[in-house]
């Protein structure tokens, strides 16, 4: 690089204060921690404990008809950058709430928000401790008895599409309630 513009680039600071590096198991636990809102939800095989961004600060009681959605990333416990994109998420709506952005706001009151970063621990742990040149491609894909999480989902998505594609849904509502901003 003659004109050293490489090297300047990376000189540069972020504007927000959003943490944007790898994470490990502990400081991923402190992330969820400083929103607030990680409960439980359950252990790995290895002991880990799966914990869980409920709504974070904010209302955790379930509320009938009350939209939800469910982000989870880290099936594949050697795939980081899912994690590490969740966990921007929790600051970024973390950040937003207590700064009053009426949208997120909206988002948080009215929605019930599950955000689980790492759903293999155990596969993470294996990866991690063997590191990126030592672990191939897929040590940390599997779980500790041997699944592969990422291939354990049902399709809940096909039937619904399907059913609104075949006029099937009386739904006289959109399936969304947040408003797309014209911008």
């Amino acid at each position: 690089d003659p004109n050293n513009y490489y090297h300047r680039r990376n000189e540069m600071t972020t504007t927000d204060n959003l943490d944007f590096k790898h994470h490990n198991y502990k400081e991923m636990r402190q992330v969820g921690k400083e929103g607030g809102g990680d409960r439980l939800f359950s252990s790995s095989a290895s002991g880990f404990h799966l914990f869980i961004l409920l709504n974070g600060i904010w209302n955790v009681f379930f509320k009938y008809f009350e939209p939800e959605f469910h982000y989870i990333a880290g099936a594949h416990g050697n795939e980081v950058l899912g994690r590490e994109l969740i966990l921007l998420l929790m600051q970024f709506m973390c950040q937003e709430y207590l700064a009053g952005n009426p949208r997120i706001v909206h988002l948080i009151e009215d929605t019930r928000i599950h955000l689980l970063p790492s759903v293999n621990p155990d596969g993470y742990d294996k990866a991690y401790k063997a590191g990126s040149e030592l672990g191939g491609w897929s040590l940390g894909r599997w779980t500790q008895d041997g699944i592969d999480i990422n291939n354990n989902f049902p399709d809940l998505n096909s039937l619904l599409w399907e059913s609104e594609d075949q006029k099937k849904s009386k739904r006289k509502v959109p399936n969304h309630h947040i408003p797309i901003p014209d911008w």
